[in-house]
């Protein structure tokens, strides 16, 4: 447990936002249900899993898992990558995690996401970025969310709306996941071992090593070039491996558990 909780610190103090997260997530508008930190990100913080929570999660995330891929690659459904980054940047601007914020930050700019480009098709004003906003103030449910996706659908098309929804379910794992890390970590290093619970124990010990390596993985991408659109979806589905192969399996039991309600 306690190489598992160094190495998720180590890896989450090397993250460090790049200026073109820095500069999307200030250009967001926070709708008057965020706070702004002194670095300009959108924050809301306080989002991670219970046990229930969890179970209820991943029977989506594991059913969202194709389209999460579409997105990247598949003909019709795939997105451009710097859509795909603005709409994770966005979905990741409330209830922000430091790995998301670290390794999103590098794709956008790796895939060519500049500040010149947020007043454009890729902008707060865009189809994609609207329900990005929307499905992360609402967590992806509730009569809000639904009507946010049916004027998505009516504007872009059911297939590539399909897809950004898939890759906003992506993104709430991802920083559900890392903040619910971050704060089991920080039981352990407080020493406040009472207050540690067994999903705390679940987590570290099940995403831990995951987590871990995407911070490694930032420090690598820090010094990577902007790449082209091919190399950029490839990227993506090449990096969509390892969250399917953690997915699947709590996926599954997830999905016996709740009878396949979504």
């Amino acid at each position: 447990m306690t190489k598992i909780s160094d190495g998720i610190n180590s890896a989450s103090s090397q993250l460090q936002m790049s200026d073109v997260a820095g500069s999307y997530l200030d250009s967001l508008n926070d709708g008057g249900s965020a706070s702004s930190s002194s670095n300009g990100i959108v924050e809301n913080k306080g989002k991670i899993f219970t046990w229930s929570s969890l179970l209820r999660d991943h029977t989506r995330f594991i059913t969202v898992l194709p389209s999460y891929l579409n997105a990247y690659i598949r003909p019709k459904y795939s997105l451009k990558p710097t859509t795909i980054e603005s709409i994770m940047l966005t979905v990741n601007s409330y209830n922000t995690c430091p790995y998301c914020t670290g390794l999103h930050g590098q794709l956008a700019r790796m895939s060519g996401l500049q500040s010149t480009s947020l007043s454009n098709s890729e902008g707060e004003n865009a189809a994609e970025v609207i329900y990005a906003k929307t499905f992360a103030l609402e967590s992806g449910r509730g009569s809000i969310a639904d009507t946010a996706y049916d004027t998505l659908i009516n504007e872009i098309g059911s297939k590539h709306a399909t897809s950004v929804k898939a890759l906003c379910w992506a993104l709430l794992w991802g920083k559900t996941t890392g903040n619910t890390i971050n704060n089991a970590r920080d039981k352990l290093l407080k020493g406040q071992f009472n207050k540690v619970t067994s999903l705390d124990i679940f987590v570290l010990c099940y995403y831990g090593p995951l987590f871990a390596v995407i911070g490694v993985l930032n420090k690598i991408l820090s010094a990577m070039p902007t790449i082209p659109k091919a190399v950029s979806a490839g990227l993506g589905a090449t990096l969509w491996v390892p969250q399917a192969i953690n997915i699947t399996p709590l996926g599954i039991v997830s999905l016996l558990v709740n009878k396949g309600i979504v």
